[in-house]
């Protein structure tokens, strides 16, 4: 049996198992105690392995904070959720930590690889379901230009990974990619139309033709506190036009920024009558809710195990609008070293820039002026003498 976040959710109730800890009974550990009953009475059991041409494999992996996290998964037909045949973690090795985000969704997606064909066999189908598109690195056969894995390490998981998926037929491959979410407390249902590759990304913007590049726009948000409130700005940039469009707001995330920063390029892209948009975003999470998140949240009536999703009406209203227009989305590596930037990159710093939020002198954190106030007042009696006279 396994509860997802068991730690998380009983973490209210540790200082009970120590006599020296002074433990009290109060609301948040009622609540714990509450959501653990429910968590084990629909926690489902590791099942069997079943083997058969109607059985799904379905391998979700993740890169955690510490390291990478994977579970196989299999439905039968009949089955109204899937039945998990194993859950594993592991921790960042040596030089793994500073992987990139794409390095380490892939590090992932080749320990899952590993793990399931050693449960499977290597003649099963597998439908990989990472956060992040793996397969499309992989057969490009080559690491992109921000990297921190060696060619070594990249051609390991290029090796196993296209090999895995290249068995079987071309109408059966031996791995198909499913960009979606956790499975965890919830229905476990594979709709035909999920299962596919993953959605159309758009090229790197120095492959686009002069006609496509006019209906290319980079989108950002950013978020500052400033003085006792959180200020947001959207901003989107041109890069045939030169030109950048904002807005503004307050008591909003830099997430939130960013997802306005979409519907803002959805109202140029309208407002103009393009054919086509392309989307230049550094946020991942962006990318992933328009490569096929957004799909999965319609389905399931804008909700997760019961609850809204976090900005519903922004992603209610991004969906009805992506069902009028073509918009194709990719993913722009930030923070390139300016000797390996291309025209891509600089775009990026451009909307960087342009969502940037500019602070006034007098907008400064009164708690901020009062450290400099106290800093200036001990400088000067102390005659100047240092730290030592301090």
């Amino acid at each position: 049996m396994h509860i997802p976040n068991y730690s998380l959710i009983v973490s209210p109730l540790y200082h009970i198992t120590r006599k020296k800890n002074d433990f009290k009974w109060g609301p948040e550990q009622q609540q714990a105690f509450e959501q653990i009953k429910q968590e084990i009475v629909h926690a489902v059991a590791l099942g069997p392995v079943r083997a058969g041409p109607d059985v799904k494999n379905v391998l979700y992996t993740t890169a955690g904070e510490n390291g990478p996290t994977w579970s196989l998964w299999q439905k039968a037909p009949g089955e109204t959720r899937g039945r998990p045949l194993g859950f594993w973690s592991q921790g960042y090795r040596g030089s793994e930590a500073p992987y990139t985000p794409t390095e380490k969704e892939i590090l992932a997606a080749y320990e899952g690889v590993r793990a399931a064909s050693e449960v499977l066999g290597t003649e099963a189908q597998l439908l990989l379901a990472p956060p992040l598109p793996v397969l499309g690195w992989m057969f490009k056969e080559r690491a992109p230009s921000t990297h921190h894995a060696t060619n070594a390490t990249w051609s390991k998981w290029v090796a196993l990974i296209t090999q895995q998926a290249r068995i079987g037929s071309p109408t059966c491959p031996g791995i198909l990619e499913v960009i979606t979410d956790w499975p965890e407390g919830k229905d476990f249902r594979m709709l035909p139309e999920e299962e596919v590759t993953r959605a159309e990304e758009a090229p790197p913007y120095n492959k686009l033709t002069e006609d496509e590049k006019p209906y290319a726009l980079f989108t950002d948000g950013s978020c500052r506190i400033v003085g006792k409130h959180r200020r947001w700005k959207a901003a989107v940039w041109s890069p045939t036009q030169r030109v950048a469009e904002a807005a503004e707001g307050q008591g909003e995330s830099s997430q939130f920024a960013e997802v306005k920063a979409i519907q803002l390029a959805l109202d140029i892209a309208e407002r103009e009558k393009w054919p086509t948009l392309y989307l230049y975003t550094e946020s991942w999470m962006v990318a992933n809710a328009l490569w096929g998140w957004l799909q999965q949240w319609k389905r399931s009536n804008w909700q997760h195990r019961g609850k809204p999703i976090w900005a519903a009406p922004l992603w209610q209203d991004i969906a009805a609008r992506l069902e009028k227009l073509v918009v194709k989305v990719r993913h722009v590596d930030a923070h390139v070293p300016k000797s390996r930037a291309t025209k891509e990159h600089q775009n990026n710093q451009q909307v960087e820039q342009a969502a940037k939020i500019e602070v006034a002198q007098v907008d400064l954190d009164w708690q901020h002026k009062g450290e400099l106030f106290i800093a200036r007042w001990a400088h000067d009696t102390s005659g100047h003498e240092g730290r030592d006279a301090t």
